[in-house]
Protein backbone atom coordinates (compact mmCIF):
# COMPACT_ATOMS: atom_id res chain seq x y z
CA UNK A 1 0.00 0.00 0.00
CA UNK A 2 0.88 3.87 -0.74
CA UNK A 3 2.52 5.29 1.98
CA UNK A 4 3.40 8.86 3.03
CA UNK A 5 5.50 9.35 5.88
CA UNK A 6 5.64 13.21 6.83
CA UNK A 7 8.00 12.35 9.79
CA UNK A 8 10.45 10.60 8.30
CA UNK A 9 9.91 12.20 4.65
CA UNK A 10 9.75 8.85 3.45
CA UNK A 11 7.02 7.23 0.53
CA UNK A 12 6.88 3.66 0.77
CA UNK A 13 5.73 2.13 -2.62
CA UNK A 14 3.65 -1.29 -3.04
CA UNK A 15 5.43 -4.48 -5.04
CA UNK A 16 3.58 -6.43 -7.45
CA UNK A 17 2.75 -9.14 -3.71
CA UNK A 18 -1.37 -7.68 -4.15
CA UNK A 19 -4.06 -9.87 -4.42
CA UNK A 20 -5.13 -8.59 -7.95
CA UNK A 21 -1.57 -9.76 -9.26
CA UNK A 22 -2.56 -13.61 -8.32
CA UNK A 23 -5.69 -13.54 -10.55
CA UNK A 24 -4.26 -13.13 -14.36
CA UNK A 25 -0.79 -15.38 -13.67
CA UNK A 26 -3.00 -18.19 -11.33
CA UNK A 27 -5.57 -18.17 -14.62
CA UNK A 28 -2.67 -18.02 -17.17
CA UNK A 29 -1.37 -21.39 -15.55
CA UNK A 30 -4.57 -23.31 -15.45
CA UNK A 31 -5.22 -22.51 -18.96
CA UNK A 32 -1.95 -23.40 -20.28
CA UNK A 33 -1.52 -26.68 -18.61
CA UNK A 34 -5.41 -27.61 -20.32
CA UNK A 35 -3.97 -26.62 -23.58
CA UNK A 36 -0.61 -27.98 -22.77
CA UNK A 37 -1.63 -31.17 -21.91
CA UNK A 38 -4.64 -32.61 -22.87
CA UNK A 39 -6.05 -30.78 -25.91
CA UNK A 40 -2.20 -30.77 -26.86
CA UNK A 41 -1.49 -34.33 -26.10
CA UNK A 42 -4.64 -36.19 -26.38
CA UNK A 43 -4.24 -37.73 -29.89
CA UNK A 44 -0.51 -38.71 -29.03
CA UNK A 45 -1.03 -40.07 -25.24
CA UNK A 46 -4.96 -40.29 -24.83
CA UNK A 47 -5.04 -44.20 -24.91
CA UNK A 48 -1.78 -44.70 -22.99
CA UNK A 49 -3.36 -42.52 -20.62
CA UNK A 50 -6.49 -43.71 -20.16
CA UNK A 51 -5.33 -47.30 -19.76
CA UNK A 52 -2.87 -46.79 -17.62
CA UNK A 53 -4.26 -44.21 -14.83
CA UNK A 54 -7.68 -44.51 -14.68
CA UNK A 55 -7.87 -48.15 -16.05
CA UNK A 56 -10.80 -47.78 -18.14
CA UNK A 57 -11.42 -48.52 -22.13
CA UNK A 58 -9.88 -45.91 -23.74
CA UNK A 59 -12.73 -43.42 -25.61
CA UNK A 60 -11.53 -42.03 -28.77
CA UNK A 61 -9.37 -38.65 -28.81
CA UNK A 62 -10.74 -34.95 -29.57
CA UNK A 63 -8.32 -34.88 -32.09
CA UNK A 64 -6.88 -37.76 -34.76
CA UNK A 65 -3.15 -37.51 -35.20
CA UNK A 66 -0.98 -35.22 -34.41
CA UNK A 67 -1.62 -31.80 -36.39
CA UNK A 68 -1.35 -28.16 -36.85
CA UNK A 69 -3.70 -27.51 -33.91
CA UNK A 70 -2.28 -29.86 -31.70
CA UNK A 71 0.61 -28.17 -32.58
CA UNK A 72 -0.64 -24.67 -32.03
CA UNK A 73 -2.40 -25.17 -28.77
CA UNK A 74 1.18 -26.93 -27.64
CA UNK A 75 2.66 -23.30 -28.38
CA UNK A 76 0.15 -21.72 -26.75
CA UNK A 77 -0.06 -23.67 -23.67
CA UNK A 78 3.70 -23.04 -23.35
CA UNK A 79 3.61 -19.66 -24.24
CA UNK A 80 0.37 -19.85 -21.33
CA UNK A 81 3.15 -21.06 -18.57
CA UNK A 82 5.92 -19.67 -18.92
CA UNK A 83 4.15 -15.72 -18.50
CA UNK A 84 1.64 -17.13 -15.88
CA UNK A 85 5.17 -18.39 -14.15
CA UNK A 86 6.72 -15.54 -14.78
CA UNK A 87 4.01 -13.11 -13.69
CA UNK A 88 3.26 -15.57 -10.25
CA UNK A 89 6.99 -15.55 -9.63
CA UNK A 90 7.25 -11.27 -9.59
CA UNK A 91 4.15 -11.47 -7.78
CA UNK A 92 5.40 -13.72 -4.67
CA UNK A 93 8.65 -12.13 -4.77
CA UNK A 94 6.91 -8.75 -4.34
CA UNK A 95 9.10 -7.21 -7.36
CA UNK A 96 8.86 -3.47 -7.13
CA UNK A 97 8.55 -2.70 -3.53
CA UNK A 98 10.50 -0.34 -2.35
CA UNK A 99 11.06 3.12 -0.63
CA UNK A 100 12.57 6.89 -1.56
CA UNK A 101 13.61 8.95 1.40
CA UNK A 102 14.58 12.19 1.35
CA UNK A 103 17.18 13.06 3.55
CA UNK A 104 17.51 16.90 4.70
CA UNK A 105 20.64 16.28 6.65
CA UNK A 106 22.51 14.34 4.08
CA UNK A 107 20.46 16.60 0.97
CA UNK A 108 20.05 13.04 -0.65
CA UNK A 109 16.74 11.77 -1.80
CA UNK A 110 17.67 7.41 -1.85
CA UNK A 111 15.07 5.58 -4.08
CA UNK A 112 15.44 1.66 -2.97
CA UNK A 113 13.63 -0.76 -4.56
CA UNK A 114 13.56 -4.38 -4.98
CA UNK A 115 14.46 -6.63 -8.17
CA UNK A 116 14.53 -10.04 -9.74
CA UNK A 117 17.15 -12.34 -7.50
CA UNK A 118 20.88 -12.36 -8.90
CA UNK A 119 23.32 -9.49 -9.15
CA UNK A 120 20.34 -6.96 -9.33
CA UNK A 121 17.89 -7.93 -6.45
CA UNK A 122 18.32 -4.90 -4.51
CA UNK A 123 18.36 -1.94 -6.76
CA UNK A 124 19.55 1.75 -5.54
CA UNK A 125 19.57 5.51 -6.65
CA UNK A 126 21.18 8.06 -4.72
CA UNK A 127 20.42 12.11 -5.97
CA UNK A 128 22.03 15.24 -4.35
CA UNK A 129 19.44 18.11 -3.76
CA UNK A 130 21.41 19.72 -5.57
CA UNK A 131 20.01 17.81 -9.23
CA UNK A 132 16.70 18.29 -8.31
CA UNK A 133 15.35 20.81 -10.46
CA UNK A 134 11.33 19.96 -9.01
CA UNK A 135 9.21 17.56 -7.91
CA UNK A 136 6.17 17.25 -10.71
CA UNK A 137 2.81 16.18 -10.33
CA UNK A 138 1.07 15.24 -13.73
CA UNK A 139 -2.41 14.51 -14.16
CA UNK A 140 -3.25 12.97 -17.88
CA UNK A 141 -6.84 11.56 -18.91
CA UNK A 142 -6.66 8.00 -20.15
CA UNK A 143 -9.99 6.30 -20.06
CA UNK A 144 -9.88 7.11 -16.39
CA UNK A 145 -7.95 10.62 -14.69
CA UNK A 146 -4.24 9.84 -13.88
CA UNK A 147 -1.74 10.77 -11.21
CA UNK A 148 2.02 10.49 -12.36
CA UNK A 149 4.79 11.72 -9.77
CA UNK A 150 8.29 12.76 -11.27
CA UNK A 151 11.75 13.40 -9.70
CA UNK A 152 13.13 16.21 -12.26
CA UNK A 153 16.74 16.44 -12.07
CA UNK A 154 19.61 18.24 -14.35
CA UNK A 155 18.67 18.35 -17.77
CA UNK A 156 14.70 17.90 -18.04
CA UNK A 157 15.52 14.38 -17.15
CA UNK A 158 11.91 12.94 -15.28
CA UNK A 159 12.05 10.23 -13.18
CA UNK A 160 8.99 8.40 -12.64
CA UNK A 161 8.21 7.32 -9.09
CA UNK A 162 4.63 6.36 -8.96
CA UNK A 163 1.09 6.46 -10.78
CA UNK A 164 -2.41 6.46 -9.87
CA UNK A 165 -5.73 5.82 -10.97
CA UNK A 166 -7.59 6.19 -7.64
CA UNK A 167 -8.79 9.71 -7.28
CA UNK A 168 -8.56 9.31 -3.18
CA UNK A 169 -4.73 9.22 -3.23
CA UNK A 170 -5.07 12.70 -5.40
CA UNK A 171 -5.40 14.94 -2.77
CA UNK A 172 -3.09 13.01 0.12
CA UNK A 173 0.33 13.22 -2.44
CA UNK A 174 -0.61 17.02 -3.51
CA UNK A 175 -0.16 18.12 0.49
CA UNK A 176 2.49 15.29 0.98
CA UNK A 177 4.55 16.85 -2.12
CA UNK A 178 3.85 20.64 -1.42
CA UNK A 179 4.55 20.41 2.36
CA UNK A 180 8.16 18.21 1.34
CA UNK A 181 8.91 21.33 -0.68
CA UNK A 182 8.17 23.66 1.74
CA UNK A 183 10.18 21.46 4.34
CA UNK A 184 13.29 21.04 2.07
CA UNK A 185 12.98 23.63 -0.04
CA UNK A 186 12.19 22.29 -3.50
CA UNK A 187 10.22 23.27 -6.45
CA UNK A 188 6.94 21.58 -6.86
CA UNK A 189 4.84 21.91 -10.36
CA UNK A 190 1.62 20.23 -10.93
CA UNK A 191 0.70 19.88 -14.71
CA UNK A 192 -2.92 19.08 -15.82
CA UNK A 193 -2.77 17.75 -19.14
CA UNK A 194 -6.18 16.73 -18.88
CA UNK A 195 -7.54 20.12 -19.78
Amino acid sequence: MLEFNEEEWQISLPGNNQFQNYIIPLILLIAGLGAYSYTGFCSVFSDLIVKNIFHTVPSRPLINGFGAQSFSLLSYGSGALVLGGFLLFSAILDIGAGSIKFDKNNQQITLAFKGYPGENERIFFSYSFKELQCIKILYTETPVRKQGLFLVLEGNREIPIWSTQDPSKFILSESFVTNLGLEMGFNTEIVDRTK
